[in-house]
């Protein structure tokens, strides 16, 4: 057996454990902004889902150095040596910032880890779809068509979950509002605004998600 078969299969595994779970986020969500909600009840939806995201959030992050790591072993990135190395050590930091979010607990807590975990995200995802993009105009960098634009589709996801964790500022007025002024039809509506802009969002991450998969099982191209 050889130690790139055991990669593709942490490979394979990294992208079940990001899905699967972020299903239950997805679901846990619409409790949560259930109209008329006592604020302790919305509160234990909140906890719960953080914590199942936690298993999707960490695993894009490592699907980053892994898929690199793989296409490495294929002779197909660039990215390798030091470069590889770089990338692994990035990863594991970017993940122990994503680990401390969580563990610092409620939305308002840990706001420099946050920012520091959304700027990674701002730089990675323009990254990897200008080096997608690129390798896919010029044929350079990425020796196949199929992997330039999975290495492009990898950083629209990312650009997608930012644009999800914007939708998340609206919860977040939601629970000091509830906190201060008590339940509300107007405070109601944040929750649910909010969940009704995320659908779409959420839909074409999911669309990216199964064409990343495609490309990395089939290689049309």
């Amino acid at each position: 057996m050889a130690l790139h078969d055991v990669l593709v299969f942490v490979h394979v595994l990294l992208f079940v454990y990001w899905l699967g779970p972020d299903w239950g986020v997805w679901v846990t969500s619409h409790y949560l902004a259930q109209p008329g909600l006592p604020l302790d009840e919305r509160r234990r939806f909140l906890a719960a889902m953080l914590k199942i995201d936690l298993l999707p959030r960490s695993c894009l992050i490592l699907l980053l150095p892994m898929g690199l790591q793989l296409a490495a072993d294929l002779g197909l990135s660039p990215v390798t040596g030091s470069w590889l190395v770089a990338v692994w050590v990035f990863a594991v930091g970017w993940l122990v910032v994503s680990w401390l979010v969580y563990l610092r607990k409620g939305p308002l807590a840990g706001e420099l880890l946050r920012r520091i975990d959304n700027g990674i995200r701002y730089v990675v995802a323009p990254v990897m779809i200008i080096a997608g993009l690129c390798s896919l105009i010029t044929d350079q960098w990425f020796g196949t068509t199929w992997l330039g634009l999975k290495v492009t589709v990898f950083g629209v996801i990312v650009a997608l979950g930012l644009i999800l964790r914007s939708f998340v500022g609206l919860w977040i007025t939601g629970f000091q509002r509830l906190a201060t002024e008590g339940p509300s039809a107007e405070v109601d509506t944040m929750f649910v605004a909010a969940l009704d802009r995320a659908k779409p969002v959420v839909f074409v991450f999911w669309g990216c998600s199964a064409l990343m998969a495609f490309l990395g099982i089939t290689k049309p191209f």
